[in-house]
């Protein structure tokens, strides 16, 4: 960190340049931009690179369009049409493909991945969510009067655990117990009522409007985390689903659908399927809570540093791509950035677990096992061990959470081999 301050401030033609740079990013940054700023953003990335992939991909038939729901849902429509090519178009699978992306990214997350796409299937659609992208919230969050208890006010002590046998533990185990009842049915009717709001009518009306019977659906971390539930709540919707390491699936101790008994003792487990695990890593609470404005605060020195975290977050991509990451992320409206951030911290502990976990719906992941799929990246940060809980999963080489962006190739052989 020391260095990069040291280079921000080193004396060169270079460096005053970018610093001057970054005074007028952070200077003219208006708190309420126009969606056709990120609009004309999107539509400078399909036409440099999206669609110049297509062609190479000998598709020469085909349609792309973008619009905007009356919801205010950014959408990208990919058509590969082949009319004069019959034998193509009898194997092109003909469910719509529905991509949604992940926490403070756009429709733009899956631009490596369209062509290949197009290559299986008829219909492809890219939606910024709510808050994301082109997309602005079209309603606030509303939260009830007498809002629940955020979390469960637990504390920890470590002590020797003595076993059933008579036997001690030769350390110190780390244990937890509950200080106060959680009002578990209210926060559960919290949770259900905003994942309503924010994700599950948005994408239901998105469908109607479309008079699609059916979708399969793509989601990645943040995104795959809404996109299960919604594939939870409404089968009548979504045919398949494939989450691309999904946020929020392990059980863990934070979670609104434990049975916790007050100033019970309970030990600290480090296994995702237990409803008593505690991850080792930990975001600061205040970061968290203050996200986009840690960044604001510190005028151009904060430009400078979250523009050198996605060159480096994706330094194997364009340069085209890694100034649209920092401008989607930066230059949003702070009512979005504002609502991204109360959204987030109501459904993710600072452990970076869900209050609502994927896992304890294990029930209904068993019911319709055959219609979902995990997939993590082999040097992916969420904890892949999660994926012996599905059926169907898989760990994709040589890519990390960003597995569609690091590896697509391998991406699209496990989503095309499911998603038939």
């Amino acid at each position: 960190m020391m260095r990069l301050f040291k280079k921000f401030f080193e004396n060169t033609n270079e460096n005053n340049a970018i610093a001057q740079s970054n005074w007028s990013v952070w200077w003219n940054r208006d708190p309420k931009p126009s969606s056709i700023i990120f609009k004309a953003s999107e539509s400078r990335l399909v036409k440099e690179l999206i669609e110049p992939d297509i062609v190479k991909k000998g598709i020469t038939d085909y349609s792309i369009n973008t619009y905007t729901m009356k919801d205010g849902l950014q959408t990208w429509a990919f058509k590969n049409n082949s009319r004069d090519n019959k034998a193509l178009q009898s194997k092109l699978i003909k469910t719509p493909l529905v991509l949604i992306h992940g926490y403070l990214t756009s429709s733009m997350h899956y631009h490596k991945n369209v062509a290949d796409l197009m290559t299986k299937y008829k219909e492809v659609y890219l939606i910024d969510l709510p808050g994301h992208g082109a997309t602005d919230f079209h309603q606030k969050i509303v939260y009830p009067d007498h809002e629940p208890a955020h979390k469960l006010e637990l504390e920890f002590e470590r002590k020797y655990e003595h076993k059933e046998n008579g036997e001690t533990s030769k350390n110190k185990e780390l244990f937890f117990y509950n200080k106060k009842q959680l009002d578990s049915a209210n926060y559960q009717r919290l949770l259900k009522g905003i994942r309503k709001d924010f994700f599950n009518d948005s994408i239901e009306r998105w469908i109607r409007t479309h008079k699609m019977n059916k979708i399969n659906l793509v989601g990645h971390s943040y995104g795959g985390y809404f996109s299960f539930h919604f594939w939870r709540d409404r089968p009548d919707l979504v045919n398949k689903l494939v989450m691309l390491s999904p946020l929020g699936v392990e059980k863990n101790i934070w979670s609104i659908n434990n049975l916790i008994l007050q100033h019970d003792k309970y030990k600290v487990e480090h296994d995702p399927t237990a409803w008593t695990y505690l991850p080792n890593r930990k975001v600061p609470e205040f970061f968290l809570n203050n996200q986009y404005k840690i960044f604001m605060a510190m005028g151009p020195v904060g430009v400078r540093l979250l523009q050198n975290f996605f060159k480096h977050r994706f330094n194997k991509e364009s340069p085209l791509f890694q100034k649209y990451s920092f401008e989607n992320c930066y230059l949003q409206s702070n009512d979005n950035l504002e609502l991204n951030t109360i959204l987030f911290n109501s459904f993710f502990t600072n452990y970076l677990t869900s209050y609502d976990p994927i896992l304890d719906y294990g029930e209904d992941i068993e019911k319709r096992k055959d219609d979902i799929k995990i997939l993590y990246g082999d040097h992916d940060w969420m904890d892949k061990r999660c994926a012996k809980e599905f059926t169907h999963s898989s760990i994709v080489p040589n890519s990390g959470h960003n597995l569609n962006i690091d590896n697509p190739k391998d991406t699209l052989n496990e989503i095309v081999n499911f998603l038939k």
